[in-house]
């Protein structure tokens, strides 16, 4: 067997995958994007260089010295965009989609009451090899995949609104340990193609190899990831079901999800769809529902009168004195 030595050209694609808090591709409705609408991904490694152990002696000369030995801890990621995607901005950066009426994803919003390091993602990208280099197989095709297993905080930096194209940047991104990548779900290397031939191991911060494998097709829609699910238990969340389905998108795609108990729940259970909107059984349909947020005291929603929501009801109101326990005037 010969080493494969490759020059790499130009990004050609990047995918995006959500993860769960262990670094492990998570089954969701939206659970991977495919763009090619970045400009650029810079890579600055993050080092600890130690301290150098030094002593003298009595006469000011050096007896001991042992220089520091400098450890990678990672690389910080800016990844510039010259599209605005919003389900790939939101799985980077942690922030929620805006949906319109009809459940389609249109655009993002900027919460600072959401911090990036409770989401996290993996980056995989594919750079061209130049034509000198032969794909001695003959499938005909010719790619480096590089591959960042897990990746937490990125944020949307600077940008500026002016006479010429508006790029956002991302910024703060920074690689972890402790990646539950293993091989991948997807098949990336090899013929047949194929997952990764080793797992990703827990210190492992980047993949980079040779590939015939071409990259995916980029696209505007989310792909998913395992089934949705089809039952709901009540709760205050309640919870989805059978185990390692994920939540429908939103209200619309709950229908024909089937609610235990069947009958009406209480103003205080609900469900939590994917989209971050609170539903609950009312019967007959899945509707929105208050359950689970805070409410202005005296405000109630349609379809649900201040008896049914509880938090809408002042809690500091006396009731009212009997007429005889009232004051009487002076006599």
């Amino acid at each position: 067997m010969a080493a494969v030595c490759f020059p790499l050209v130009r990004g050609r694609a990047m995918r995006v995958t959500a993860l769960d808090g262990c670094g492990r591709p998570k089954n969701a409705s939206c659970a991977s994007v495919v763009t090619e609408g970045f400009i650029s991904v810079a890579f600055t490694a993050q080092t600890d260089t130690g301290e150098d152990i030094t002593v003298t002696n009595a006469s000011g000369k050096v007896c001991v010295r042992e220089a520091a030995c400098p450890t990678l801890t990672g690389y910080s990621l800016e990844i510039s965009m010259c599209e605005v995607n919003p389900d790939l901005y939101a799985m980077l950066t942690g922030q929620a989609p805006v949906y319109n009426s009809t459940g389609d994803p249109v655009g993002f919003r900027i919460n600072s009451d959401r911090s990036a390091c409770d989401y996290g993602f993996a980056l995989e990208l594919w750079s061209s090899v130049p034509s000198v280099v032969c794909d001695v197989s003959g499938t005909g095709g010719s790619y480096g995949y590089i591959l960042v297993p897990f990746v937490q905080g990125g944020t949307l930096g600077d940008f500026t609104i002016e006479n010429a194209a508006v790029n956002f940047t991302i910024t703060g991104a920074q690689t972890k340990t402790g990646s539950g990548w293993d091989v991948g779900p997807y098949n990336i290397q090899g013929s047949p193609a194929a997952p990764l031939l080793t797992p990703i191991l827990k210190g492992d911060h980047l993949h980079v190899q040779y590939t015939t494998v071409a990259p995916p097709a980029p696209g505007c829609d989310c792909a998913s990831k395992g089934t949705k699910a089809t039952t709901a238990a009540v709760g205050t969340p309640g919870t989805w079901g059978p185990a390692n389905t994920y939540a429908p998108k939103n209200l619309a795609d709950a229908a024909g999800v089937t609610a235990t108990p069947a009958t009406a729940w209480t103003a205080t259970q609900y469900m939590v769809t994917a989209d971050g909107a609170h539903i609950k059984w009312s019967g007959t349909a899945w509707a929105t529902t208050t359950a689970g947020t805070l409410m202005p005291q005296g405000l109630t929603v349609e379809g649900e009168s201040d008896e049914e929501n509880p938090e809408a009801q002042p809690q500091d109101a006396e009731p009212p004195q009997d007429a005889e326990q009232q004051e009487q005037p002076a006599q």
